[in-house]
């Protein structure tokens, strides 16, 4: 295939223009015109990334937010706070009531809700999701799909017996960068794909840190939930003004480390360009029992992947016969001169796809089309981080069948597969 700069920028241009932008996000803002009442959403976990999404979804048409649950009453009155501020700051009005709950039991129970948006810790991903199907609501929940991969598959079986519609916020595949590098490698430009170098940060560690008083108005217990108990810290849970993520992703009981964090987006990417996204990998290998990187697995058509830094933060080379394309959130770039086109040298995109994501769902929900990250392939991707995971924890290797979802050559491995409830689901 002959690349010129023009066609090439050209092309991309309409590609960001129109291509990968759903229809009714092309006829206006989501929801525009639709004979349809606006959507209602109820929005479960309040802190800083549920934050961030709502300041989406208010710039967007055909849907509210009108319910919000969250276990630390400080959290839950930030986040209500932001959005009456929002709403006066777009000369809209008087605001719209937000109803709250300190028990997502009860916010699934709101009168009229038609979906809702989980962004709590991984921990808590399951049993708040699975309990939303069965009231009939459909599910926004973010990445990693699940904690543990009995939980994801309980997760998909939810879905399909619900009918609903699940869209899990690995959002990255509605982002320009990415979707034009996986069209790249589908189309065979930098010939066939040999491995996959993904560069993410390491897998978690066990919680080791010293309790501290409980403030006021903080549930910990419900936030425990169904998982072992830890005492509470503050850099699990942080204030606003300590303006960092929360560090209960860096610990096994609660998250899966950057593996998981990054990984369900970065590994996500890997499988959506492989054709890979209602299997897996079958061969783990780790190069030391206490290596925090380095590991590498194998699909059963012998294409490797590995999980090393190769100096481009969080990114994805793929190596193939013919050269190497490298992707990130800011960065496309190839060893094939004029691949990209849009100059010598990496090339730094815009990112920002949420909208686009949300976009997507709500269509779905209307009936119009269907969502790129569907709960089969949340729960794929969201398996590859774990079983990563349970090689770097047992450092050795393992093999993965991924129809019967099972780890053949370690039977007690197998223990890892499903989480340790110390209360009920319900």
């Amino acid at each position: 295939m002959t690349h010129t700069r023009r066609t090439v920028i050209r092309t991309a241009a309409a590609v960001v223009s129109f291509t990968l932008i759903p229809s009714w996000m092309r006829a206006g803002l989501p929801g525009k015109g639709s004979p349809n009442a606006d959507l209602q959403i109820g929005v479960i976990g309040c802190g800083r990334q549920a934050n961030g999404l709502s300041g989406v979804l208010s710039k967007m048409d055909g849907v509210k937010v009108v319910a919000a649950c969250d276990v630390h009453a400080a959290q839950l009155g930030y986040f209500t706070n932001a959005r009456r501020e929002e709403h006066a700051a777009s000369g809209a009005g008087a605001a719209p009531e937000i109803a709250t709950y300190a028990d997502y039991r009860e916010l699934i129970d709101h009168s009229g809700l038609d979906a809702v948006l989980i962004a709590t810790p991984d921990h808590q991903h399951a049993p708040i999701c699975i309990a939303a199907l069965e009231k009939g609501l459909h599910v926004y929940c973010e990445k990693p799909l699940a904690h543990t991969i009995e939980e994801g598959r309980a997760m998909v079986d939810a879905v399909n017996t619900s009918g609903k519609v699940l869209q899990t916020g690995s959002m990255q595949r509605s982002m320009y960068n990415f979707r034009h590098a996986v069209k790249l490698i589908q189309a065979g430009e930098i010939g066939e794909i040999r491995e996959a170098i993904v560069s993410i940060g390491p897998p978690p560690v066990p919680f080791d840190l010293e309790g501290e008083n409980v403030p006021d108005g903080l549930d910990w217990a419900s936030w425990i939930g169904p998982t072992v108990t830890r005492p509470y810290h503050p850099s699990l849970l942080p204030t606003r003004e300590m303006n960092i993520w929360g560090k209960w992703r860096d610990y096994a009981e609660f998250g899966g480390g950057m593996i998981t964090d990054w990984g369900a987006h970065m590994f996500d990417i890997v499988q959506w360009a492989l054709q890979k996204d209602d299997t897996g990998p079958t061969q783990f290998y780790v190069p030391t029992g206490d290596a925090k990187e380095g590991l590498t697995y194998f699909y059963d058509d012998g294409v490797k992947v590995t999980h090393r830094q190769f100096g481009r933060g969080n990114a994805v080379r793929f190596v193939g016969s013919e050269g190497t394309l490298d992707v990130s959130r800011g960065i496309l770039d190839s060893s094939i001169e004029g691949l990209i086109g849009f100059g010598d040298g990496p090339q730094r995109i815009p990112g920002g796809a949420n909208q686009a994501h949300f976009a997507e769902w709500f269509a779905a929900i209307r009936g119009e089309g269907t969502v790129n990250c569907p709960v089969e392939t949340g729960h794929r991707t969201a398996s590859v981080c774990t079983l990563a995971n349970i090689a770097y924890r047992l450092g050795k290797p393992l093999v993965w069948d991924p129809k019967t979802e099972r780890i053949t050559n370690n039977r007690r491995a197998n223990r890892l597969l499903g989480p340790y409830y110390r209360m009920s689901l319900g």
